[in-house]
């Protein structure tokens, strides 16, 4: 099964302001995909049967993730331009295929507000940007075409 593992560096994390045309996000040391949490409403009442709590489906609230970048001013001059749209931008990540069960990675795309930091420098002492984001709307998952 160690075999059938996907190395997180042979990812490509691509942005985009119209989600059609996609440019890889320079110098991008993390993977992001956002977490989805699904909230459960109390439906309880006092004729529950048998004492018991109720809860109903509710709303999905996705986290909030930071995308970690080697500093560059072109980086940082389309980020800081995103951000001032104040429209979210289109984010996609493409996995490898996996060998001998797909022809083409697993793709998952979403939105989100962009905020760019330049966070302290870190322990080898490269100056990097963050870009934190606050995903809206859904995840999408697309499946990677099978070895036939």
């Amino acid at each position: 099964m160690a075999d059938k593992v996907i190395a997180g560096d042979l990812c490509t994390i691509n942005w985009s302001d119209d989600g059609a045309t996609w440019a890889e996000i320079p110098g991008c040391k993390t993977v992001g995909i956002p977490e989805e949490t699904q909230e459960y409403r109390d439906r309880t009442s006092l004729d529950s049967p048998g004492r018991s709590k109720e809860y109903g489906v509710g709303l999905t609230d996705i986290s909030e993730l930071t995308l970690s970048c080697f500093y560059s001013a072109a980086l940082y001059e389309q980020a800081l331009a995103f951000k001032e749209s104040q429209v979210p931008v289109y984010f996609q990540v493409v996995l490898p295929a996996v060998p001998g069960d797909q022809l083409t990675g697993d793709t998952f795309e979403y939105r989100a507000f962009v905020n760019p930091s330049i966070p302290s420098l870190d322990v080898d002492g490269d100056l990097m940007t963050d870009l934190k984001l606050r995903p809206t709307g859904q995840v999408s998952w697309t499946k990677g075409d099978p070895v036939v």
